[in-house]
């Protein structure tokens, strides 16, 4: 059983070197997952005569993008209904659309550009156990109905019966890195600049753009699009506050008849698969989803999602886990960041989402970037104005931000550990101590240098995990996924 994404499986993409030297741009954006990829690719397909740049801090789609179930739905939990008791039924009405939108461009991208991705025809299904829930299911199906989109009612999810499940045929699955590094040959073959192996460190406001640093070089742009997962910065934007993370856990195996249907439960903790055809025939489970502050017994949460999983599975061949960016009031953030800067703009906060999402925001981004309207420009505009909903939220989850930032000081020592972790002190200096097979001594400084968050140690995956948000680190202290800058060796 690997510990890695299926979809990095055989995939060899051609490298691209690092920046070394300073350069200017037009357009820098920073983060090559899908989102960053395809607002290069709707740039590339303007002919602006612009410089357009793109940074990568690993290779191009082989971050958080790689670690999805690669859905393209828009049937997504019950996420419809949620948007419209927040902003009212224009905005649910409109977000429906923007991720059929997203949908349609993928399938247009793939037929005229010969795209192989696995891209399938597939039923999307919202589910239940839970007899009570249904009546959330009717106001989703009332939006639907509005939007003249034709849905079933099922008593099955696909693998087993249910009490109630709502479906849709019009959806799709796709192998999300191929379709990555298909665009990424496009953007390529257009003149886009794209430096793999370059993580901006810096964001500095100038007077005519910013300018951004990385390790070996630097570049100097008039507009800096953000696609990061998670902003590596704090101000602007103010990302703790507006936003929590949630970890699911992710498993997959051989399943002798895939079916061509998806599935997830409306509620928290989520259930959700889907099947995908390559060499093998496999089936994608999801389960043991939690904020990110909650469950720390990583091992636990493993076995739990093996466990599951194994109700349906002979044997697992990949085990993995994923990060979703959650924002206080259902709706993505793509756009300006902020209303006084037209140079810095921003795409997070997908809600699980990130395959549509990050599609769209390549359309909206790079219409705003050029001065062009977009229609979806207002709806997801990331200073938008504050909701009752938004209040709510951010009172919980700023109390559970605030819970978690404290227990990863207060507790530093955790009864899974076992024999295998120490926490300690050197020299004055907090240490976190893990001892491998062979005995040898790992430490580092268990502190995540983006926020001061104390990290918990992953027996399943031997890595230091912060639990406010979502940075990871090897046994030895190496940075492996943001928003850390930096590395905790000592």
């Amino acid at each position: 059983m690997k510990k890695e994404s299926i979809w990095i499986q055989g995939i060899r993409p051609k490298v691209l070197p690092p920046l070394k030297k300073r350069i200017k741009a037009d357009i820098l954006i920073v983060g090559g997952g899908l989102a960053g990829i395809s607002t290069a690719f709707e740039l590339a397909k303007k002919e602006t005569n612009k410089k357009i740049v793109l940074i990568e801090r690993d290779k191009v789609g082989f971050g958080s993008s790689s670690n999805t179930t690669g859905k393209l739905t828009y049937l997504q939990e019950l996420n419809l209904s949620k948007i419209e008791g927040t902003f009212g039924s224009s905005a649910a009405d409109l977000y429906l659309q923007s991720q059929k939108e997203a949908i349609a461009t993928v399938q247009k991208n793939v037929l005229d550009y010969h795209i192989n991705c696995n891209l399938e025809s597939n039923s999307s299904i919202t589910f239940t156990y839970d007899k009570n829930e249904i009546p959330s299911f009717q106001k989703e199906e009332e939006i639907l109905s509005r939007n003249h989109v034709n849905y079933e009612i099922k008593n099955s999810n696909g693998l087993e019966k249910v009490p109630y499940a709502v479906e849709v045929n019009d959806t799709f699955v796709f192998h999300p890195v191929k379709y990555i590094l298909a665009l990424k040959e496009l953007c390529l073959k257009q003149g886009i600049e794209i430096y793999e192996h370059t993580e901006a460190l810096t964001l500095k406001k100038e007077e005519d753009g910013y300018t951004v640093d990385t390790l070996e070089g630097s570049i100097k742009a008039t507009k800096v699009i953000i696609c990061t997962q998670y902003p590596f910065f704090t101000i602007p934007g103010f990302m703790p506050l507006r936003s929590y993370i949630e970890r699911s856990y992710l498993v997959a195996g051989n399943y002798n008849k895939p079916l061509k249907v998806n599935a997830i439960t409306a509620s928290n903790p989520t259930t959700s698969f889907r099947f995908h055809k390559d060499k093998k025939n496999y089936l994608l489970y999801v389960g043991t989803s939690h904020k990110l502050g909650n469950n720390l017994n990583y091992v636990e949460n493993y076995d739990n999602v093996l466990h599951d999983a194994r109700n349906y599975l002979k044997e697992v061949d990949y085990v993995w886990q994923n990060h979703d960016i959650m924002t206080n009031d259902h709706l993505p953030l793509i756009g300006q960041l902020k209303k006084d800067d037209p140079h810095l703009f921003i795409a997070t906060g997908f809600n699980t989402w990130g395959m549509t999402n990050g599609v769209i925001s390549g359309k909206i981004l790079s219409d705003l970037v050029l001065g062009e309207e977009n229609i979806y420009q207002e709806l997801f505009l990331p200073y938008r104005g504050i909701h009752l909903e938004t209040i709510k939220n951010f009172m919980v989850d700023t109390i559970h931000s605030t819970k978690t930032y404290a227990l990863s000081h207060l507790k530093n020592y955790y009864s899974f550990y076992l024999d295998e972790v120490k926490i300690t002190s050197l020299d004055g200096k907090k240490c976190g101590i893990y001892i491998d097979s062979s005995g040898k001594y790992h430490t580092v400084h268990p502190i995540c240098p983006h926020l001061k968050c104390g990290l918990t140690f992953n027996l399943f995956t031997k890595t230091w995990d912060c639990p406010c948000h979502g940075s990871r680190f090897t046994m030895d202290g190496e940075c492996i996924q943001g928003p850390s800058l930096y590395n905790i060796n000592l």
